[in-house]
């Protein structure tokens, strides 16, 4: 029986030594199994998919990060600047948006106009930042309106001499019984110009040269802007406005105008009086001065000669032959039309006019008794360029 007992005893201490050498074995094959690998990261790679709304000082960039490098991305964006090579000088502008994709949405301002800007996307992870492949940009170059005539013409007179001359431009007669006479024409205070039409009284003085011939019995004035209006691919956009105080008695005719120069028509009458308070904004096209097209547009203005009224002219290209023409009285749209006036000079005209088409006189009319004025102020020409990008 003790010789039993002591086996048992001696089995089971080689059992336990088994058990134990069989338990740091399976540790050390799980210390070999399981490794504590470390995983490494790469800077992203990322590229500029478009460039949209190039204006003066301004532009919008997508990018698109293509890949994460293996780890988060922590920033992204675009950098800016005047110089090809890379410098920590450079502009960076953050994301404004960003899709799941990977691509992002960068507004990019306060840039000059009319410059090249060198700009690449950026993205930046634990590993590092990257930057994709530069592209250039030239902003928009800003469009200066060019000033024909400014507010400031009648100010003074060396200005009014640097922007008009006297008469019509092809002299002192036209259609009506009134001879211009620079005399007739003044610079008053405010910056206005005054146009006065007097009655000569019968004294004899002939007939006008332009048809239809009638005879002189008033002394009166006009002008017109030196230089010419001409709608063109370089000019597609003008604005020809005033403010005035124009007569509407009979036989009164008073008119802000544009004619052409080379040949007549064209035409445009801006404000044009005819002896009552209905404002007459006229277009004119033909093959020939005898074969004309007219449209017109009457406006009432109760007060046209005792308050200011503001006339518009907006003449805007629409190709090579076509123009929109738009006229306003006090910034209300009046008459809208297209015209074949596309590069058709014009000559602008501010004049007054008297009987023709406006009535004829009697001993009884008022324009005999009283002077007629007409008053302009604010007169403005301003074209605007064609963007060249």
């Amino acid at each position: 029986m003790k010789s039993s007992y002591i086996e048992k005893l001696y089995l089971l201490g080689i059992i336990l030594v088994l058990f134990s050498c069989s338990d740091e074995n399976n540790n050390d094959l799980a210390s070999i199994e399981k490794p504590d690998i470390e995983v490494t990261s790469q800077v992203p790679t990322v590229q500029i998919e478009q460039v949209i709304n190039i204006l003066e000082s301004s532009m919008t960039i997508t990018a698109n990060i293509t890949d994460n490098g293996g780890a988060s991305v922590l920033s992204r964006g675009i950098s800016v600047s005047v110089k090809e090579e890379l410098a920590e000088s450079d502009t960076q502008f953050a994301a404004n948006t960003v899709k799941a994709s990977g691509e992002f949405t960068t507004d990019i301002s306060g840039l000059k106009e009319n410059t090249t800007y060198f700009i690449r996307a950026y993205a930046e992870n634990k590993a590092g930042i990257a930057y994709g492949d530069i592209i250039s940009v030239v902003t928009k170059a800003e469009v200066k309106p060019v000033i024909i005539v400014d507010s400031e013409s009648f100010t003074s007179q060396d200005k009014f001499d640097e922007t008009w001359n006297m008469l019509y431009p092809w002299g002192s007669d036209h259609n009506g019984s009134a001879r211009m006479f620079s005399d007739n024409v003044s610079l008053k205070e405010g910056g206005v110009l005054e146009i006065i039409a007097k009655w000569t009284n019968w004294e004899w003085e002939g007939y006008s040269t332009a048809d239809p011939h009638l005879r002189i019995t008033f002394h009166s004035g006009a002008i017109h802007a030196k230089d010419k209006i001409r709608v063109t691919e370089e000019l597609p956009y003008w604005e020809i406005s005033g403010e005035f105080m124009a007569p509407t008695v009979p036989s009164s005719w008073p008119a802000f105008w544009i004619s052409g120069s080379d040949s007549w028509p064209p035409e445009v009458d801006i404000l044009e009086f005819k002896g009552t308070t209905s404002n007459l904004q006229n277009t004119v096209t033909g093959p020939s001065w005898d074969k004309t097209i007219w449209t017109t547009v009457l406006t009432d203005v109760p007060d046209a000669a005792t308050s200011w009224h503001s006339y518009k002219l907006i003449l805007r290209r629409i190709d090579e032959i076509d123009t929109a023409v738009n006229m306003y009285i006090d910034g209300e749209l009046r008459s809208s039309e297209i015209k074949d006036y596309t590069n058709k000079p014009f000559w602008l005209i501010i004049n007054m006019q008297m009987e023709g088409a406006s009535g004829a006189t009697n001993d009884e009319s008022i324009v005999r008794s009283e002077d007629q004025v007409f008053s302009a102020r604010n007169i403005k020409v301003v074209a605007t360029p064609q963007a060249q990008n």
